[in-house]
């Protein structure tokens, strides 16, 4: 095929690309990563398999997924209008994070008052106001709230990107990559003097910017015909499938700086690739209906998943079974049904509200993860 029918195809692409509402494999792309979380807080380790005690990156998949997604849509809204609107933004996120948020807190927050001798109760306590104002990911957490670490960090993303992207107009080309270059420098081994928090030493901020990077890449024409060629083949997904699982296994005991920013890469590429051709050869795995239902209410599932842990963890013991497989298949099903509920009874009420608060068009679906 001549590289101008190359072009020419892609271009046609694009267009479908542009008007894309649902990205198909992306629900059971946060399906595979919040699976993995949950994995990680079991603490199941297959010995030999140094994969298996590295569910924690499933969190970087999400911040990719968010990343791309957010700033995709703001894109699409300045295309459209010619501005972007804050306050509908703020607003949807409102809608979308706040519900579910804090109720976690509150009834979290009123067991560990109710019940002050319990043995989470004191760490729950100390934890609660870290939480509340989403600076969770500054400091060491250590109760059952531990996971709002990464929804502090989405929260503080939220409140600057829509902002930068409104008034910084083609200066993003240039302070996309100077900032990833920045949050990367201190995983790396650079500053070690400084006394940053252990969270900017996690590359935490890199995948999020991987994602806005991939965002603007694809949202120009040429931009997403050189993505196309690169990993658009219906190979794209599995090939970038395999890096992530063989860099993710790599031989160290840290695989923080180098091996942690080459996952970041490796998934990268597969959100591109299953994005910029919706019939990959991962397509029909990732749609299949319990994939996309997980991805679907995985922001309850994240929220969810260590409370329902304490309590299959307290059943188990009871019954004398003290298997980690056991324990990740009852915390993965016990909180997905939780998480349903949550999502049918109060999520989606508020979900039906965003629609005041979008511009009228085709967009992308921007319900996030966390």
């Amino acid at each position: 095929m001549s590289f101008a029918r190359n072009v020419e195809l892609n271009g046609a692409n694009y267009v479908q690309f542009a008007g894309t509402r649902t990205f198909g494999s992306l629900d059971g792309l946060r399906a595979i990563a919040i699976l993995a979380v949950v994995w990680h807080h079991t603490a199941v380790v297959i010995p030999g398999w140094r994969i298996t005690s590295r569910g924690f990156l499933g969190v970087d998949l999400f911040f990719i997924i968010s990343g791309f997604l957010i700033v995709t849509l703001l894109l699409r809204e300045r295309r459209r209008t010619g501005t972007l609107s804050l306050r509908n933004f703020y607003i949807r996120r409102f809608l979308r994070i706040f519900p579910a948020y804090y109720l976690t807190l509150l009834v979290v927050g009123t067991v560990a008052f109710l019940k002050p001798g319990g043995t989470e109760s004191p760490l729950v306590r100390r934890d609660l106001p870290f939480a509340a104002f989403f600076v969770s990911n500054l400091t060491p957490m250590l109760s059952l709230l531990s996971v709002t670490w990464s929804l502090s960090a989405e929260e503080q993303f939220y409140l600057l990107a829509p902002a930068v992207e409104k008034y910084a107009g083609r200066m993003m080309r240039f302070l996309l990559p100077l900032a990833y270059l920045l949050v990367s420098l201190p995983p790396l081994g650079l500053f070690p003097s400084l006394h940053l928090p252990h969270f900017f030493r996690e590359a935490t901020f890199g995948p999020i910017l991987l994602g806005v990077m991939l965002a603007h890449v694809l949202d120009d024409p040429r931009g997403f015909s050189w993505v196309s060629r690169v990993v658009g083949g219906r190979l794209g997904p599995p090939i970038a499938l395999f890096l992530i699982v063989v860099l993710a296994s790599w031989p160290v005991d840290d695989i923080s700086g180098w091996p942690r920013i080459g996952v970041h890469w490796a998934m990268v590429a597969l959100v591109a690739s299953c994005v910029v051709r919706e019939d990959n050869l991962l397509a029909p795995t990732l749609r299949l209906w319990p994939m996309r239902r997980i991805g679907i209410v995985s922001y309850g599932i994240y929220l969810y998943h260590l409370s329902v842990m304490h309590f299959v963890l307290g059943g188990l013991n009871k019954a004398g079974v003290r298997w980690p497989f056991v324990t990740f298949l009852g915390t993965a099903l016990a909180t997905w049904i939780v998480a349903e509920r949550s999502y049918r009874l109060l999520e989606a009420r508020f979900l039906a509200l965003k629609a005041r608060f979008t511009q009228p068009g085709l967009r992308p679906r921007e319900d996030t993860p966390r």
